[in-house]
């Protein structure tokens, strides 16, 4: 009897607590989510489209990564897969630690290795992980990019083909890719042989009369998610507000160098040097590209153009005089003090802002390149030409005034971070193994030799990661964009170069908007991202590089925790709670809902007999 009570009570309560249980979590561990992806095959002709599946399945864990491929893909497959699911997380900040990610290719033949499904894992993991509605008719082809960029990939003739094989409606392809010369996969052009040119090939158009498929371009993964879910991410208009007191600094920077320029100058008239034709003419072409900069408000650009006509003069000047060696000696020597003094004044820095930490950076990294030139003439000046010589003091020399002047930056007021020695290090080390993975990943595709710059890079930064964890960051950024470039720019050619470098800038412009609204206005990410849109026409690579510069020093409060009052902590803790909190609180919710409709209908569980009213007695 009294089990009969209590059954339909249990029974409620869990009800209640299981519907609040799955309106509080967003992935769903165990369910199996699927694209199909868009490849290439190997044929007895060549190569021709082809279509396979790509699946993937949460399981509680702790962030790891794991491929299964029938048949087996080359190892950059494997690469891209953990790259992507990276990506995809950083994005749209998504709490990836708490899951295994199980990813498994299925494809009815081997298909040729590389990263172009990137783009549709990236999208499937941030489906995953958020638990969307999406569209499975929808195919992606595409490399994932630092930034959630999406990059071009070859053979999209064959794949829209194998889309229209495989029953899809809409393919995705890379910004800039839809039009273009028809390519035999990978790069031989095919050939109008009755004018010998190459024919420009639309791809939207063939989707759509001669495919009956709609095909179309995207440039980020928001886009792409917008087109499998419906649903807009990161739809808020992009608005970069430059920080007061950075202008104000960055302002002083610049004419502290653009000033020292006209000293130089003013010194060398003096003397009677005469500059080098050919040199007169750099150096007045960099006058105009910072007086540019400077009056589109880039300081940024101008201080640097200015940083290398200072450079060049001194160097000159130097040859002109045929100024001794024991002269340069004395430069040497000297400065090799001054870097003990400004490293000593360093020391005492307090750092707890993102915008110390980077001034800690750059000017850590200035001091690095005076002492590399100390070295180098210490090594050369017996045997290398005195041109040379004359260059490594002049560069120092500026170097070290560069150092001094970005010093400006440590009175920088910004939101407070916890910057331990230990933290630093942890940083340092954690990009390390960012950017010596990227490396790998480039290694692949162009081998080690044309690369080795970036190991070199690599290994310095891991050499000083114990004493100067600072440098260390900054070094490992540096290895990090400049692999992620050549990752990015892999199959973007003269015709897309403009669109990519503007998706690019977009995701750069994002992620520099999302932080300052937080109170953490990066100065390098800002100046870096203003030098590089100032580089677009003349080196479209370099100024690629750069914008990965500006993502990678963009975004360094992710490796810190935020200092936090008493108060501040309370709050932290309440909301770190809070999941828990709607738990229990769903709980007791249910409880007491039962219990209500137990009291309130008591002869659903527990029918009371009627009593027989004997007049006289109760």
């Amino acid at each position: 009897m009294q089990l009969n009570r209590t059954f339909p009570l249990l029974l409620v309560t869990l009800l209640l607590i299981t519907l609040l249980l799955i309106t509080l979590v967003s992935a769903q561990p165990g369910t199996a989510y699927h694209l199909k992806l868009l490849a290439i095959q190997e044929v007895p002709q060549g190569y021709a489209g082809s279509d396979a599946d790509l699946y993937l399945e949460l399981k509680e864990g702790s962030g790891r990564v794991f491929l299964d491929t029938y048949p087996l893909t080359k190892m950059d497959t494997q690469i891209s897969t953990r790259f992507a699911k990276e990506i995809a997380c950083k994005h749209y900040h998504l709490d990836c630690s708490k899951y295994d990610f199980i990813y498994t290719i299925k494809a009815k033949s081997n298909i040729v290795g590389g990263p172009s499904a990137g783009a549709a894992m990236a999208a499937l993991t941030a489906i995953a992980v958020m638990d969307l509605e999406y569209d499975e008719t929808v195919a992606i082809t595409g490399t994932i990019n630092s930034g959630a960029t999406i990059g071009p990939v070859g053979g999209l003739k064959e794949k829209i083909e194998a889309a229209k094989a495989a029953n899809l409606k809409k393919v995705l392809l890379p910004k800039g890719t839809a039009v273009q010369k028809l390519m035999q996969f990978p790069l031989k052009p095919v050939t109008n042989t009755s004018n010998n040119s190459t024919t420009p090939f639309n791809l939207i158009e063939y989707g759509k009369k001669n495919l009956s498929l709609e095909v179309m371009e995207i440039s980020d993964l928001d886009e792409a998610l917008f087109q499998l879910t419906g649903k807009s991410f990161n739809s808020k208009p992009i608005n970069i507000t430059r920080d007061v007191e950075y202008q104000k600094i960055m302002k002083g920077l610049q004419q502290l160098l653009c000033d020292r320029t006209d000293k130089i100058e003013s010194e060398i008239n003096q003397s009677g040097v005469e500059i080098d034709e050919k040199v007169r003419a750099d150096i007045t072409l960099k006058k105009e590209a910072a007086q540019k900069a400077i009056a589109a408000g880039d300081d940024y650009s101008g201080a640097s153009f200015c940083f290398g006509n200072n450079v060049a003069l001194k160097s000159q000047f130097f040859l002109q005089k045929e100024v001794r060696i024991s002269y340069l000696n004395t430069g040497f020597n000297n400065l090799e003090q001054k870097i003990q003094g400004l490293n000593k004044e360093l020391a005492e820095e307090k750092v707890d802002t993102i915008a110390d930490l980077q001034a800690l950076m750059i000017v850590k990294e200035r001091l690095n390149d005076v002492q590399q030139q100390i070295e180098l003439f210490n090594q050369g000046r017996e045997t290398k030409p005195l041109e040379e010589l004359y260059y490594y003091l002049a560069y120092a020399e500026e170097r070290y005034f560069s150092a001094l002047s970005w010093m400006q930056f440590f009175s920088m007021e910004g939101k407070k971070f916890v910057m331990n020695e230990e933290q630093l290090k942890n940083s340092c080390l954690e990009k390390v193994s960012e950017a010596e993975e990227r490396y790998q990943y480039a290694t692949i595709y162009l081998g080690e030799i044309s690369i080795s710059y970036i190991q070199d890079k690599i290994d310095s930064a891991r050499n000083v990661s114990q004493k100067e964890p600072e440098l260390c960051l900054m070094e490992a950024a540096q290895a990090k964009a400049e692999a992620d470039a050549i990752l990015s720019s892999m199959g973007v050619g003269i015709d897309n170069a403009e669109e990519f470098l503007a998706g690019k800038s977009k995701a750069v412009e994002r992620v520099i908007a999302e932080n300052s609204a937080e109170g953490i206005f990066p100065i390098l990410g800002y100046s870096y991202y203003q030098y590089a849109r100032s580089l677009q026409e003349q080196d479209k690579y370099l100024a690629l590089v750069y914008m990965e510069y500006a993502l990678e020093m963009s975004d360094l409060s992710i490796y810190f925790p935020e200092e936090k009052s008493e108060t501040a902590s309370f709050a932290s803790s309440f909301t770190m709670g809070k999941e828990w909190g709607w738990i229990g609180m769903g709980i007791i919710i249910g409880v007491l809902i039962t219990s209500l409709v137990i009291f309130t209908h008591k002869t659903w569980f527990c029918p009371v007999p009627k009593l027989k009213y004997v007049k006289g007695k109760k």
